[in-house]
This record gives structure tokens, C-alpha cells and sequence, in this order.
């Protein structure tokens, strides 16, 4: 019996490791209403000329939230000129959203590059919204800056 109990307990440690999501990076936005968290996002793999408009090639995840009640948040999101509305809630699964930041390269395992995020905490007196945002890129086909860099 203890054989068993043993082997079940390797599965289980080997499957929640699997399901472990490694972000390489992590941030938490405070945002008040209708200001804006910045997330530049440097694609590595662009070969096409830099412009005037976006000099070293980076790709711009706007996110702001515009109206919180009854403890649900609406949040804006706009990824490289696509603007998209979010009605986000403390409890999951309501509480994140996924936005994919690249197509899937060769190998579709590795290669997903996408950024989750997360409505954390509303705090009523400051009225501010707490947004964590946290990347998913295990091939390294990108380089990741925050604006504002307030954290807490």
C-alpha cells in the first residue's frame, strides 16, 4: 500500500509542476480611473526597418479601467491598435484575461508568448484598481518595459 501511495504522490508533485506557468516577467499596476498602464513590448525576431512613429520596433499594450460596480471592474485594453473591453471580478475565473502578444512559432510548446491579466484589489477610499500583469515567454522572443514603474 505504501508503494502506492508513494507512486501517486510522484504523479501528483510531476503535475503541478507541469501546470506551473513560469512567468519571466511581473508587474502591478496602480491605476486610478482612466489613467493608463504601459507596456512596451520589444519584438526580437522583427527584421522590417524601424519608423519614425516606433524607432526600436515595440509593440504597445495600453490598459486602463473606466468604471467599478457591484465589484466588477470594466477594463480597456488596447494591443497594437485593437481596442477591447473587459468585465473583470475578484473571483476566478473572472478575475484575468489573456492577450497573446505573438503568433505561435515553430514550436507551439515553447513558443506561446502572451501576457495574463489580473484584476487584483480595488481599494474604495483611494480609488484605485490593483492590475498584475505577468508575462509568458519561454523562447525569449521579447523584451518587456512597464510605464508607470509604481509598484507596491
Amino acid at each position: 500500500m505504501s508503494k502506492i501511495a508513494f507512486l501517486f504522490g510522484v504523479v501528483a508533485l510531476v503535475i503541478s509542476i507541469a501546470d506551473a506557468e513560469i512567468y519571466k516577467y511581473e508587474h502591478r499596476f496602480i491605476l486610478k480611473k482612466d489613467e493608463q498602464g504601459l507596456v512596451f513590448i520589444n519584438h526580437k525576431e522583427v527584421t522590417k526597418k524601424p519608423t519614425a512613429d516606433n524607432p526600436n520596433n515595440e509593440y504597445l499594450l495600453r490598459l486602463r479601467w473606466t468604471l467599478f460596480t457591484n465589484d466588477m471592474l470594466t477594463l480597456l485594453v488596447n494591443y497594437r491598435g485593437y481596442p477591447t473591453q473587459y468585465i473583470l471580478e475578484k473571483k476566478y475565473p473572472l478575475q484575468n484575461i489573456v492577450v497573446p502578444l505573438l503568433p505561435v512559432g515553430v514550436n507551439p510548446i515553447t513558443s506561446q508568448t502572451y501576457a495574463r491579466i489580473q484584476f487584483y484589489d480595488f481599494n474604495q477610499t483611494g480609488k484605485t484598481a490593483y492590475i498584475d500583469v505577468t508575462i509568458a515567454d519561454e523562447a525569449n522572443r521579447i523584451e518587456v518595459e512597464f510605464k508607470p514603474k509604481k509598484t507596491e
